[in-house]
């Protein structure tokens, strides 16, 4: 062993002879900082784990202090709120039918038998033959009629209004491309007023708002038909005249207490449509917004509509590519295309010529009937089969509608005020002023008028003839109809189907 120098010797002799009691000292200097380091460790550790345990066992305890909790008795429970869910839907839907009571009236013209067996048909119920016949003969009686419950000429027919010429005649209101007679122009100059919009008028007429001839026409004809209707094509029909109805109401109303036509606030109807012929392919356009102004061009009220095609099938429907390219399904009543590469006139849910009979889709001629007459909340046209899959769409029918018009600015606020305060649910989701002035709309068929086709009036000021505030408007939006409540939509219990007539 090396030698330790002598110097330390005593003190090793010490440090051996009493090792135990220092070693006593200092081991637990050193090893109780550690265990009370362990200690503390381990007992955060316990006490993490003990609240995750109780946690658990608290939420144990709550699910089983839930009332209803899924037992044997869940699902009567379940089925008793659903229950009553579709009683509290279905008292709603009632409600809604009852209120539209006074617009469900069918014409006495149609005979009383005939309201009497439409009063009590159900849901897919039928009428006889013999009243289909009789809708169809006196169908064409009641749309003869919308023109004087606007205001307006009656020029449905060659040869109709009170000159007998079809809406040609001359004098202070004159026919197609003619001129209006003398009439105060801005600055209190008389002179001839041109005709922008192509409206029938007569001389001699107390008509208080002109409405385009060939519109009365498109319309008249779409209630004309050759072959004896269903049941589907009378109830929609029929349908569509109560709307008519309901705007030509909201026009004569805006109307009342004009002296004659020349302090009328709505002049002129240039387009009156509903259902199929005013769905858009792109509801609300390419515009962001729901109104669009724009200034009118210079001179705008002296382009007028000469030579502009009448209103048919072929036009407005999907903008330039037409209906065709944006795929607007047929419609008996209506005409139009059924698909990509179909032809007008078609059969419905044949191929087109030199296609592929693989890609026809038969399509029963009812259901061709709702293709497209009404939309989905956002505007969207709606097909015969979404029409039959949806149940918001069973529940309430919104049906599109387009109105444009000549008419005094000042007048526009309370016109959309009688709209929105309509007994009938009236839904205005586009303002257009002056549309001719813009470009790119989302098209729609319109009866024939594509958006941007129409020439607006001419500005204030202009030496035209045209009244300083009058504008062009075109309103878009939907009517909400009450269909007849029926259970079996809400899966409330079997609704039977009713025979109309004997």
């Amino acid at each position: 062993m090396p030698q330790l120098p002598e110097n330390i010797r005593p003190y090793a002799a010490a440090v051996a002879k009493y090792h135990f009691w220092i070693l006593a000292a200092i081991v637990p200097l050193v090893l109780l900082p550690m265990l009370y380091q362990g200690t503390a460790s381990l007992d955060t550790l316990i006490t993490g784990q003990r609240s995750q345990i109780e946690s658990r066992v608290s939420a144990l305890k709550g699910v089983q202090g839930i009332p209803d909790h899924p037992n044997e008795g869940w699902s009567e429970t379940v089925e008793a709120q659903t229950g009553k869910i579709r009683e509290e839907t279905f008292a709603e839907w009632e409600k809604f039918w009852n209120d539209q009571q006074f617009l469900h009236a069918w014409p006495a013209k149609l005979g009383d038998d005939f309201v009497k067996a439409v009063g009590t048909l159900k849901p897919g119920g039928t009428l006889n033959r013999a009243f289909l016949l009789r809708y169809q003969n006196t169908v064409p009686e009641l749309v003869r009629e919308l023109p004087a419950r606007m205001g307006a000429d009656d020029f449905m027919l060659e040869g109709a209004g009170p000159t007998g010429v079809g809406g040609e005649g001359v004098g202070p209101r004159g026919g197609f491309g003619g001129e209006f007679g003398p009439r105060p122009g801005p600055g209190g100059e008389f002179g001839p007023r041109p005709n922008p919009a192509g409206m029938a008028g007569v001389a001699g007429s107390n008509a208080l708002v002109s409405w385009a001839a060939e519109d009365q026409k498109r319309l008249f004809e779409s209630f004309r038909w050759e072959k004896p209707p269903s049941t589907t094509q009378v109830v929609l029909a029929q349908e569509e005249l109560w709307v008519y109805g309901l705007l030509c109401d909201v026009i004569k109303k805006a109307n009342a207490g004009a002296a004659g036509a020349f302090n009328s606030p709505i002049t002129a109807v240039q387009q009156l449509a509903v259902g199929y012929p005013a769905a858009e392919d792109q509801p609300g356009g390419q515009g962001a917004g729901r109104i669009e102004m724009a200034a009118p061009a210079p001179g705008g009220g002296e382009q007028g509509m000469e030579g502009m095609p009448p209103p048919d099938m072929g036009m407005g429907m999907g903008g330039e590519g037409g209906a065709g390219a944006m795929g607007r399904p047929a419609n008996p009543r209506f005409g139009g295309v059924s698909g990509p590469g179909a032809t007008p006139g078609s059969e419905f849910g044949a191929p087109p010529e030199g296609g592929d009979p693989a890609a026809a889709v038969a399509v029963s001629p009812d259901d061709a009937l709702k293709e497209w007459i009404y939309v989905d909340f956002s505007g969207k046209p709606l097909t015969s089969a979404e029409l039959g899959a949806l149940p918001a769409a069973k529940m309430v029918h919104l049906m599109p509608f387009v109105l444009r018009m000549t008419m005094d600015q000042r007048k526009l606020d309370s016109v959309l005020a009688d709209l929105a305060s309509a007994a009938v649910p009236i839904d205005v989701r586009q303002v257009r002023i002056n549309p001719a002035q813009q470009t790119g709309g989302g098209g729609g068929m319109g009866g024939g008028f594509g958006r941007g086709e129409l020439s607006a009036p001419s500005p204030a000021g202009d030496s035209s003839g045209m009244r300083p505030h009058d504008i062009l408007v075109e309103l878009r939006g939907t009517v909400g109809l009450a269909p007849q409540p029926d259970k079996n939509t809400i899966g409330g219990g079997e609704a039977p189907a009713g025979e109309g007539g004997a």
